[in-house]
């Protein structure tokens, strides 16, 4: 064994895995047990800046090829092997429409680049729409692999800088300036740009420089038993404070992830004292040993046997089902470290010379890459031709989201959008969230586009409730919907306006009197610019996709894909605001439910038409057509108020 093995960080690998698989699986006590990750990333930076700073000390340089040779050497095997056999379970188990959206990722990992996919394709990794990607995992590895490039270029650069001073101190400095630059970054793309902050590797790069920094100022540096304990216990409570108060729902990374990195940096340098602690010795239990062995492999297979055992059989909350996956996913770690990445790391493919160790790694990157983008183009064109109905359905959205009248969550930007007759008589406005926007294209065939302008402001998840909102997939409060809103209301009171439509969900976790108070105050805004308010009952919604359900049981749908009409709290939501617009002058209640969800059943597909583009919006089309509705109420109140 190599005399600087670190038995205590082997551990500590193994502590790392459990965290995450314990999250992933949903194991009560652990919702925040992602942290694992950071754990990781500070290891590597520790790790690898004392590899290389010892060789550039003791040669004066880095061998650049060699370095990328190890670290393809010792991660790509395994990571082909688990792409290419998931790849293929999923095309055997699955259907089409399961497993079409794993093509373009699986091609991004296999050359280090799924973080950055999901970061611009701005998938949130907490999201519960996205627990079906078999690759979402992988975005730690392309972290990983992209600090492995920059790594040694940084200290090469700071070896050139500090030529004729002392190298530890500008190493300190050098690194120092990294950490604060980075965390910064992290801080601000955490509130404006969550997907950003998480995924991407510059503002992950203080963690990675923070266990730099431990190395370097660590070494050398003996301590007596005690300090060493200290460290290591205030390592651990920091860690166990992180599982405690960071939730998937936490503002993250950004000032939390400061426990899960000064816990590791403790540890690791308790570790560098050269004193033995209970904590060290617990680490260095052979089954820690062995567990921090197989923690890449482990972490590699966990997930898509997570995901794809749950689309054949529950997993979560059911431990049967739980204890065979966690089983399944460690032999197949232990198989391929076994049969993949020992003999690969340390056999005669070691002993091939660098360039052509690397040739032969980007060859096959190359190769699975452009496989995995033909097996994503081959699933779309068999989507297309047996589905083609359903699958257009996924897309099937009203028309203003290509126009640029909704800017989510990315800023507070008012952009109303105006159609019909802009020197029209009458004004009518669409003002809402996205279930609120989806009702455009029936106000639109409804109002005679010759008398009527119709204006549509909405932000999609911005409830119409005056309240403070938290919103999940950015961690923090809406402030944008906030801002927006008060923009949008003050716009609004300057227009003369005829009919005025409120719509937002049902699902946000407000209390029964912010429901209601919220929603009051916002009528109560326009009771002197809006002639006749129509506040919009959140339609229900499905347990599943819709298109998707429709994809994969296609003719037996009827029996797949419909559930009764709820969930309860939609209903609860829908009397409390029904009572609210009852005691509002000039507005009036618009009930969708029965609408949408006769004889309060709710079907993904009713009468030849598809109703559901996803598990809570309709389609642009089944709306279309319920335009009659709509129609017959607005005239029905305004008839009994004449």
């Amino acid at each position: 064994m190599n005399a600087s093995f670190r038995p205590d960080i082997e551990g500590l690998r193994a502590i790392a895995v459990l965290l995450v698989i314990a999250a992933h699986f949903d194991l009560p006590g652990f919702s925040g047990g992602f942290i694992g990750v950071d754990i990781f990333f500070v290891i590597s930076g520790f790790l690898i800046t004392s590899i290389l700073l010892r060789e550039q000390s003791t040669t004066g340089t880095i061998a650049l090829g060699r370095f990328y040779a190890r670290r393809l050497r010792r991660l790509l095997p395994a990571l082909a092997t688990m792409l290419v056999v998931t790849s293929l379970l999923t095309s055997y188990l699955l259907h089409e429409s399961q497993y079409q959206e794993q093509g373009i990722a699986t091609a991004m990992a296999v050359v280090w680049l799924s973080n950055i996919y999901f970061t611009f394709s701005d998938v949130d990794y907490f999201g519960d729409e996205n627990t079906s990607n078999a690759m979402l995992h992988t975005w730690s590895l392309g972290v990983e692999e992209q600090f492995y490039l920059m790594w040694p270029l940084a200290i090469l650069l700071v070896a050139g800088y500090c030529k004729g001073r002392n190298p530890h101190i500008a190493a300190v400095r050098f690194f120092t300036v990294i950490t604060v630059i980075s965390f910064c970054a992290c801080m601000l793309f955490s509130v404006s740009n969550p997907q950003f902050s998480f995924y991407m590797m510059p503002t992950r790069a203080w963690q990675f420089s923070a266990g730099a920094l431990v190395w370097l100022l660590s070494r050398d540096r003996r301590a007596s038993s005690s300090i060493a304990l200290a460290l290591a216990s205030s390592g651990l409570l920091l860690l166990l404070g992180a599982l405690v108060i960071i939730e998937p729902d936490s503002v993250y990374p950004g000032a939390l992830a400061l426990l899960p990195t000064l816990a590791t940096c403790l540890l690791l340098w308790a570790g560098s004292t050269g004193k033995q602690t209970i904590i060290g010795s617990f680490l260095a239990l052979q089954p820690m040993q062995r567990l921090g062995r197989l923690s890449y492999g482990w972490y590699l297979w966990h997930w898509p046997v997570l995901i794809i055992g749950e689309q054949l059989a529950p997993i979560k909350g059911h431990l049967g089902h739980t204890l065979l996956a966690l089983a399944v996913s460690l032999l197949a770690a232990i198989l391929t470290y076994v049969l993949i990445e020992n003999p690969i790391r340390y056999g005669s493919a070691a002993r091939i010379k660098t360039k052509w160790q690397i040739v032969l790694a980007v060859f096959t990157m190359l190769l699975l890459n452009s496989q995995f983008l033909k097996w994503q183009t081959d699933t779309q064109r068999q989507l297309a031709t047996a589905n083609q109905a359903f699958a257009q359905a996924l897309s099937d959205a009203p028309i203003l989201y290509k126009q640029g009248c909704d800017s989510w969550y990315h800023n507070a930007d008012l952009n109303p959008c105006v159609y019909g007759n802009e020197d029209a008589q009458k004004t009518a406005v669409l003002f809402g969230d996205s279930i609120g926007a989806q009702w455009f294209p029936a106000l639109e065939r409804a109002l005679d586009p010759a008398q009527w302008r119709l204006i549509v402001l909405t932000k999609s998840s911005c409830p119409m409730v005056d309240e403070p909102y938290f919103y999940a997939r950015i961690g923090r409060e809406y402030t944008e919907c906030a801002e927006w809103r008060a923009k949008a209301v003050t716009w609004l009171q300057q227009q003369s306006i005829d009919r005025l439509f409120i719509g937002s969900t049902a699902s946000n976790a407000f209390s029964d009197e912010q429901w209601q108070e919220g929603t009051r105050r916002i009528l109560e805004e326009f009771a002197h610019s809006a002639k006749a308010i129509y506040l919009l009952e959140a339609n229900p919604t499905l347990k599943v996709s819709g298109p998707q359900c429709l994809m994969r049981h296609g003719a037996d749908h009827e029996a797949a894909c419909q559930n009764p009409a709820g969930p309860a709290q939609y209903t609860h939501v829908a009397e409390l605001l029904k009572a609210v617009a009852e005691t509002q002058p000039n507005t009036y209640w618009l009930p969708t439910s029965k609408l949408v969800c006769p004889d309060g059943q709710c079907q993904a597909m009713r009468d030849g038409t598809v109703v559901y583009r996803d598990a809570q919006h309709l389609t642009a089309s089944f709306v279309a057509n319920t335009a009659p509705y709509f129609l017959e109420q607005i005239q029905r109140y305004e008839k009994a108020t004449q």
